[in-house]
């Protein structure tokens, strides 16, 4: 379909089988959508549209949902009214890095690993404001600073790029130790500062919100191999430091920004089963990071702005791990929601997501809930109905 299509959709409510909280799929069963990355800006800040990942064709014609292939694009939903309007058109854009600016006007998103284009929600002019070298591949998930002036992201080498469609071929990069490199990227000139560069897998780059000096990011591969994962620079380059000191047999991942930038949440766990999962903090100010809450096995987890309450997904045994056998625990299909203040956790929902990858994609099936900006509801998405789709669970 073509840029400023627009559907008007139909939502189906329903209570949750195990915890009786109203739930809405917002998205056709019919069609394949999806949210973005879990925490990228998704609402607009009056909770009244939300950006989304997919597309109304024929779900059998659709031959991949990977960044590169993907026909799948960006809509979005007016929350009050079910009108969705596609924002993005052909293939190849990258449907979960994708994001909204702070002030609600644009989409900014890349397309075919390599060109990342702005495009004015208003009007849905759209422009390109960078693209990288022909010997490099734009790679993961940019993310934006508080006042979205400037961007971090993360190239491959082309040479040493494979395409990550599957778990044996995440598993394959990190033996590749690929040539990556960390830069900004000036939103108004399209200007590239390269900062950090190194022959290791490196992913998730983020600027901390309300300081733009400080850039997280991490050593990508499997939890099980991957010694020190959370890694700090300057954005000029300078101060490279660990975030945090592992202990030998302890894997990190899915680390995020509180989004008022006091600390990085991330979780903790061990190839050891009967050791339990823990949300975890670190300062990157001092890099003194703590055990916060014991939890059930959650894969993703996100905060409320000030972080006082998250929102995290129970998951299966880890596919992005080696030793596969030694880090085997029982499915958990429940959404948990966390108050830090008490230490009280509760069920939301289930999201009875397979985790399955799913034509191409690794990332689909995966629920990345999060909280929407009035902290009412969570969003989330699963394959629980079929084909991928988009939900929102109430809390209030």
């Amino acid at each position: 379909m073509m840029k400023g299509n627009q559907v008007q959709l139909t939502f189906e409510e329903f209570a949750d089988a195990k915890t009786g909280r109203k739930t809405i799929r917002l998205t056709p069963k019919e069609n394949i959508f999806h949210r973005n990355y879990f925490y990228q800006k998704c609402f607009t800040s009056d909770n009244k549209k939300l950006l989304i990942g997919g597309t109304f064709d024929d779900p059998d014609s659709v031959m991949s949902c990977d960044d590169f292939k993907s026909s799948l694009n960006y809509h979005l939903l007016d929350l009050d009214s079910g009108i969705i309007t596609q924002l993005t058109e052909g293939n190849g854009d990258n449907t979960f890095g994708g994001f909204l600016s702070h002030d609600d006007q644009y989409l900014y998103y890349v397309k075919n690993r390599k060109a990342l284009n702005r495009v004015k929600l208003n009007t849905l002019e759209e422009v390109t404001i960078f693209e990288s070298d022909p010997k490099w591949v734009a790679y993961g998930t940019w993310v934006a600073n508080s006042i979205t002036t400037k961007m971090v992201g993360i190239e491959i080498a082309k040479d040493d790029y494979i395409n990550l469609d599957t778990w044996d071929a995440f598993a394959k990069m990190y033996e590749r130790n690929p040539l990556c490199r960390l830069f900004t990227l000036d939103l108004t000139t399209g200007e590239q500062k390269i900062i950090h560069q190194e022959k290791r897998w490196l992913g998730h780059p983020m600027y901390r919100p309300f300081d733009h000096k400080t850039v997280a990011f991490c050593h990508e591969g499997p939890h099980d191999l991957v010694k020190t994962r959370i890694w700090f620079i300057n954005e000029d380059g300078s101060n490279l430091r660990a975030g945090i000191k592992q202990d030998d047999d302890e894997h990190c991942t899915h680390e995020f920004w509180v989004p008022d930038g006091s600390l990085m949440y991330y979780v903790s766990f061990y190839s050891d089963a009967s050791k339990h999962r823990f949300i975890c903090s670190v300062n990157p100010d001092t890099l003194e990071s703590k055990k916060i809450l014991q939890m059930p096995n959650c894969s993703h987890l996100m905060s409320n702005y000030d972080g006082t309450l998250l929102v995290g997904d129970g998951t299966c045994s880890p596919m992005d791990v080696i030793n596969k056998e030694a880090n085997q625990i029982d499915t958990d299909n429940d959404l948990y929601l966390f108050h830090i203040a008490n230490s009280h956790v509760s069920s939301i929902a289930e999201h009875r997501s397979s985790w399955s990858v799913f034509k191409g994609s690794r990332q689909i099936t995966h629920p990345h809930p999060s909280f929407t900006p009035d902290n009412s509801a969570i969003l989330w998405s699963s394959d629980c109905e079929g084909n991928t789709a988009v939900y929102l669970t109430k809390l209030q």
